[in-house]
């Protein structure tokens, strides 16, 4: 019988991590394109446009790769596309400000995808039933939610962040389905 067990539990472990390997790349992609954002300003303020270029280049493939239901992640790509043509045009400072730019936008990202990821664990616990553990997913996802309001001013993070605490209040009175709803509406909004 234990044999069974554990048979079940480590099919169980590997099919766990298999669901969530996918989403780890898609976050080490954008934390990837933020790390060389952020060399391609440091660089580029130092007048080094050739490596701001190089950076900028690098960080464009791992924005590239994330996935573009994350708005921010997109603005990241328009602003690093920019710095490479200034920097290639050994336009440091301007390239510089637009790397700049791209960091900014990458920062909110990486926030809004943990949001994202959090605000989806969920509404799937909600559709289960599991409003408690809708509520910790739904606090995790409004704690980065808030985080990335802090670097940008965008509406839709501001409603984003009102579903949440809603699927909180909802979840904390055992209210699954309505706070499910809510938690549904934040990812609507979080990716605007």
């Amino acid at each position: 019988m234990s044999r069974i067990l554990n048979v079940g539990l480590m099919a169980g472990a590997a099919l766990l991590l298999l669901a969530v390997q996918p989403a780890l790349a898609q976050n080490e992609h954008i934390t990837q394109a933020l790390d060389h954002a952020q060399q391609a300003a440091t660089h580029g303020a130092m007048g080094h446009a050739s490596v701001l270029v190089q950076h900028a280049n690098m960080a464009l493939t791992h924005a590239n790769m994330a996935p573009d239901d994350n708005p921010y992640t997109v603005a990241a790509i328009a602003s690093l596309t920019d710095a490479v043509t200034h920097g290639n045009m050994d336009h440091a400072p301007v390239a510089t400000g637009m790397a700049t730019t791209g960091v900014t936008s990458l920062e909110a990202a990486v926030h809004v995808d943990q949001a994202l990821d959090h605000a989806m664990q969920a509404v799937t616990h909600g559709g289960m039933g599991h409003a408690s553990v809708l509520v910790t997913h739904a606090e995790m996802a409004l704690t980065h939610a808030q985080a990335a309001a802090e670097i940008s001013d965008s509406p839709h993070l501001d409603m984003a962040i009102t579903e949440l605490q809603s699927a909180i209040t909802h979840g904390g009175m055992d209210h699954a389905a309505i706070a499910t709803t809510s938690a549904t509406q934040a990812m609507s909004h979080l990716k605007m």
